[in-house]
């Protein structure tokens, strides 16, 4: 996985970690992002 790919995946996983109202993922927000940073295939589902 290029850098930039896995630092974009690093922001959008924990930008929100230590804010007070931070809550976990859904699967459905989880795979959007991954779609979002062209992560597809089987690694990358719920499946």
């Amino acid at each position: 996985m290029p850098i930039t790919t896995t630092w974009a995946l690093a922001r959008a996983w924990y930008s929100d970690r230590l804010s007070p109202d931070w809550r976990r993922s859904t699967r459905d927000e989880i795979s959007a992002v991954f779609t979002t940073l062209g992560l597809v295939g089987p690694a990358w589902s719920f499946g």
